[in-house]
């Protein structure tokens, strides 16, 4: 039986880093899928580039924050989130179900006040809207963003994903389901809307819901 996805698990010391590289069929809620893995794993995602290539397929390579000084523990841990999308991928387990293993988050002694901000803008690309989001970085986060993204019946087509200390910088280019950009003010406001609360959500904070839930089925 074929594999779903072709993935690649690396370990830099230098850099304190696991670099995971998921190549496969793009799926609207793929990089919803990753990040909840890296969630359920404890993983933090400290930069992302996502992509998809002129086929039609998706090539997404993930950086995660070092947890094991021995690289071949290290190596397992990404092992083991990729075997867990690519069980989301063939539908063997759910996002929610999951999730429900996730360790519960480290308390902080000290938090920075990040304004979260939302600016939407469709002058920056010909075929896409491009979402820029800032926020206070916490582990969950980029999992919360894309499933808010894919409720909300959005195609994320690439992405950068970065964080600058506690502030994390997050930007997505984005068309609707019929490959159009996203012009209606009423629509951008929603969007707002809906991402915000994901924003100003502190480390710790219960999470909604009715996050990660598909509000529509999509092809």
């Amino acid at each position: 039986e074929g594999r779903v996805l072709s993935t690649n698990v690396t370990t830099d010391a230098f850099t304190d880093v696991t670099e995971l590289t998921v190549y496969g069929p793009s799926h609207p809620r793929l990089l919803a899928m990753i990040a909840g893995a890296c969630a359920a794993a404890g993983a933090n995602i400290v930069d992302a580039q996502i992509s998809t290539t002129r086929d039609g397929r998706a090539l997404d390579t993930i950086h995660l924050q070092r947890e094991f000084p021995m690289a071949e523990d290290e190596e397992r841990r990404g092992r083991r989130i990729a075997r867990s999308i690519e069980e989301l991928m063939r539908g063997e387990i759910s996002l929610e179900t999951l999730l429900k293993s996730k360790p519960k988050p480290k308390s902080r002694l000290k938090a920075f006040s990040v304004v979260p901000q939302v600016v939407i803008d469709n002058s920056l690309s010909d075929d896409h809207t491009v979402l820029e989001v800032n926020g206070l970085d916490r582990p969950g986060l980029l999992y919360e963003l894309t499933a808010t993204i894919s409720d909300l019946n959005l195609d994320i087509a690439s992405a950068h994903i970065a964080t600058f200390g506690e502030k994390a910088v997050d930007v997505f280019y984005v068309t609707d389901l019929l490959g159009k950009k996203i012009t209606s003010p009423e629509r951008q406001a929603a969007i707002r809307d809906r991402l915000i609360p994901v924003l100003a959500r502190r480390p710790g904070d219960k999470e909604p819901a009715a996050a990660g839930k598909r509000e529509a089925s999509v092809a």
